[in-house]
């Protein structure tokens, strides 16, 4: 009994031993993308064809944007003529607020294609495979892949779409007109602030303030007697047209800026 179990024990290990020297005839890579499109990817999954449970998730992207760095899809160590991979996109609701955004996934529900999937010709690369797989998502729904160990950027990388996205002049324009409208808002408190504090502000506003000050600007009222000490206001009414000068600049270059892309 005692030979029968070295013996059991013994072909354990070389069975083990065995299978430790097999080398896998893949590779795991990295999976990011950027979006050339500019429309934005809210996410994205990277599925082999021949092997539905082998797959790696990508992140989202902003327009124009890249994507953080995910783990992991495989590849074969060595490119083969026929390697596809399938790209399954969720694109961005569309909708300028939350119910249209909904009635937009509805509407995808009932035609059930919330995501849509692309399958996608891998070109050939080194052997063995290293680095990252490149999702480049380009205008048309067009995809392009990449497995490289280096990015868009460089000089030597293999894809044909090289460089990170540039976003379009209507793209950079709808961003300014969004910065402008924060903005514009925020000159607005400015300007009503300053308003109170020139003309005769209620004790309970200074309170407010004064509160306001302790918690965040403490530095600046140290010599100051509470809310009632006169110099109190003096800074209120200073910091005010501080702050609508520098937002009036703020707009004023903005608007400079947008002006000289609408030129171009």
């Amino acid at each position: 009994m005692k030979l029968l179990g070295n013996l059991v024990l013994s072909l354990g290990i070389l069975f083990s031993l065995s299978a430790c020297g097999q080398e896998s005839d893949t590779v795991e890579l990295n999976i990011t993308g950027a979006d050339y499109a500019g429309t934005g990817i809210r996410a994205f999954r990277v599925k082999n064809p021949d092997v539905p449970d082998a797959y790696g998730d990508g992140g989202s992207m902003a327009p124009y944007g890249g994507g953080g760095i995910r783990c992991c899809y495989q590849v074969p160590k060595q490119w083969h003529e026929g390697l596809t991979a399938e790209i399954e996109v969720y694109y961005p609701l569309k909708g300028k607020n939350g119910d249209e955004m909904v009635e937009d996934l509805k509407k995808r529900e009932a035609a059930g294609n919330v995501t849509e999937t692309f399958n996608v010709s891998v070109p050939k690369y080194q052997t063995p495979a290293a680095g990252t797989l490149w999702v480049q998502f380009m205008p048309d729904k067009e995809i392009k892949v990449v497995v490289s160990d280096l990015s868009p950027d460089h000089e030597d990388f293999p894809g044909d779409v090289k460089g990170w996205p540039v976003p379009s002049d209507e793209y950079r324009i709808s961003l300014i007109d969004r910065d402008l409208k924060l903005e514009k808002g925020d000159l607005k408190l400015f300007i009503d602030s300053l308003d109170e504090w020139t003309n005769e502000p209620s004790g309970e506003s200074l309170r407010a303030a004064w509160v306001s000050y302790e918690k965040h600007f403490k530095d600046k009222i140290k010599s100051i007697n509470g809310y009632k000490d006169p110099r109190f206001l003096e800074l209120l009414i200073k910091e005010s047209k501080a702050d609508i000068a520098a937002k009036e600049l703020k707009i004023k270059r903005l608007k400079e800026y947008k002006e000289s892309i609408s030129e171009r």
